[in-house]
């Protein structure tokens, strides 16, 4: 009788954990191949300008996430500036992911804050003031008052309101009092101001 041979299992293959390898299959065509190796690099310092390079052109939802979950997780002021130029971007989806991330980096964006929030763009103000709005740092609220005191455009003043009326209290109603005051032809302004006044004694 002939005898069979028992097939032996393949043993699973190791992961890539040779930073080179990981940082090519960045680009690899499969995009869970990329998401892993995004999250791998976590660690590896010499990836950031390539993640950096991956936000612009990934075009995966969960891979994109999971390469800002890795630049905001150094929260170092090189990788807040090279995710902060897409703030300009066309792609509204990648936009808002990099507000997400920015907010999640304190210690990176507050060097940023005086120039965003001067930004000639005003777009990338409102987008400021969303950073902002769920920044853990203590810069946040002094440059929303910033924002609302000397910003021109209605809808940055709207956002900066926005963010900081969480973080107000009474030392804010004089400077929302004003605000409101300058922009009293604005009903959705004038509205949300007045409804927020009364809490700030509280």
């Amino acid at each position: 009788m002939a005898l069979v041979r028992r097939a032996v299992d393949t043993p699973p293959q190791a992961p890539d954990t040779d930073p080179r390898l990981l940082i090519a299959a960045l680009t690899d065509a499969d995009a869970d191949r990329r998401r892993r190796a995004a999250l791998a690099l976590g660690a590896e310092p010499t990836a950031v300008p390539a993640l950096l390079e991956r936000v612009a052109v990934e075009e995966d939802a969960a891979v994109r996430e999971a390469v800002l979950t890795v630049l905001a997780a150094r929260d170092e002021a090189e990788v807040a500036t090279g995710l902060a130029v897409h703030l300009r971007s066309d792609d509204a989806a990648l936009r808002t992911a990099v507000v997400e991330a920015l907010a999640a980096m304190p210690n990176g964006v507050a060097p940023l804050l005086p120039q965003l929030v001067l930004d000639p763009d005003h777009d990338v103000r409102i987008l400021t003031a969303m950073v902002m709005a769920d920044l853990a740092s203590p810069e946040a609220v002094r440059w929303l008052v910033e924002m609302v005191s000397a910003d021109r455009h209605p809808n940055v003043v709207a956002s900066a309101v926005d963010a900081l009326l969480p973080l107000a209290g009474a030392e804010h109603r004089a400077l929302l009092q004003a605000v409101g005051e300058r922009f009293r032809d604005d009903p959705f302004l004038r509205f949300t101001i007045d409804a927020a006044l009364p809490s700030l004694d509280g």
